[in-house]
């Protein structure tokens, strides 16, 4: 089983997670403070507290991230966005580093289901070339792409970004049978 470590999230999007995180407190404190019926209050608490435990469960599991293969299936262990692709699915031959500053065609142009938050962008998106993507990005410069189709590619930083594209490449060579 291959096994790719993703790149922590920055200072800067745990930041914006705590900042999220403490604006809904905020608002839920806000809201039982004022008098409304309890009905409503209860609502809002049946709300912000699903809602704040997902953004903890995100953020948690943003650390833990990976990308692990074997010889049926790949597994993409993103936050909320986990997948499992079929292996003959998957080009490791195609897989390449890219720096989304120097390359904008493959940057985000629109997120169609997923999160982006300053120094993190998570979930589908469509790029600047029109190719759809599966992103958990939190550095645009030690970026892995790997398509998985004709028309869709999954993006993610890595830690060290040539390992990661050797494991892939090694993935793709043909193998040899034993005598």
């Amino acid at each position: 089983m291959n096994n790719i470590v993703l790149a922590p999230l920055d200072s800067g999007a745990i930041y914006s997670f705590i900042a999220i995180l403490l604006g809904l407190l905020a608002l839920t404190v806000f809201i039982f403070i004022k008098s409304i019926p309890s009905n409503a209050k209860y609502l809002t608490l049946g709300i912000m507290l699903p809602l704040m435990g997902l953004f903890i469960f995100t953020l948690y599991q943003s650390f833990t991230s990976t990308i692990s293969w074997g010889d049926t299936r790949l597994q993409v262990n993103i936050p909320l966005y986990s997948n499992t692709i079929e292996i003959n699915q998957v080009d490791f031959a195609q897989a390449r580093i890219v720096n989304l500053i120097e390359e904008p065609e493959y940057a985000a142009k629109w997120r169609t289901n997923g999160l982006g938050l300053p120094g993190y962008a998570l979930g589908w998106f469509s790029l600047n070339n029109g190719v759809k993507a599966l992103l958990s990005v939190t550095d645009p410069v030690q970026v892995i792409l790997l398509p998985i189709s004709q028309d869709r590619v999954i993006l993610v930083s890595v830690i060290d970004a040539d390992e990661a594209l050797a494991k892939l490449h090694a993935s793709a060579l043909p193998k040899k049978a034993i005598d």
